[in-house]
């Protein structure tokens, strides 16, 4: 098992197109926060992985990743699973929107998407993936603390929100990258 884990790893480069890609997606909401009304900034933020998913499997194919995947066999459930868990919490971001609170979204989402992440601790069989997401976390208080007021958050915050996690996701995807060129 941990023969495959290493070579799924390789394989993948430990995921770092799709945090480059999703890692880019975040930092367009981020500006789109600045630049544009909540509502469509919200759902930019939403659906930013529609964008996302498609350039990082892009980016999977030219690097050759699928290709040369190993047989995963019966892991693919469970990549699935991993995978598609911050789904869950998409009830929620919709009933946000629907209500109006807009700038809440990239809070949600981004602290979903960062305890997702903690899984592919496992698969692929480096600390980093708990380091991001505890850092991601962490960055989304502090914006929330310093951005918060009690009756509404800013769309400055959730800008931030979105840049740092957007940030936050490039730099792991870098690191991945380079400890793979080894």
């Amino acid at each position: 098992m941990e023969d495959l884990l290493k070579e799924l790893a390789r394989t993948n480069v430990s995921g770092a197109p799709f945090l480059f890609a999703y890692g880019m997606t975040w930092l367009i909401c981020g500006v789109a926060w600045t630049k544009s009304r909540a509502s469509v900034a919200a759902i930019a933020t939403l659906f930013q992985g529609m964008v996302a998913l498609p350039v990082a499997l892009f980016i999977m194919f030219m690097i050759g990743a699928f290709a040369n995947r190993p047989d995963t066999g019966e892991l693919d459930s469970l990549v699935i699973i991993i995978a598609m868990s911050q789904l869950l919490n998409l009830p929620l971001l919709i009933v946000m929107f629907h209500r109006h609170h807009y700038s809440l979204i990239p809070y949600v989402f981004s602290t979903a998407g960062a305890i997702h992440f903690v899984m592919y601790t496992w698969l692929y069989q480096t600390i980093s993936y708990i380091i991001m997401p505890i850092i991601i976390v962490i960055a989304v208080s502090v914006i929330y603390f310093l951005h918060s007021d009690k009756k509404d958050l800013s769309a400055s915050g959730a800008s931030k929100v979105c840049l740092v996690t957007g940030f936050i996701l490039l730099l792991n995807a870098v690191y991945l990258s380079f400890t793979h060129l080894n």
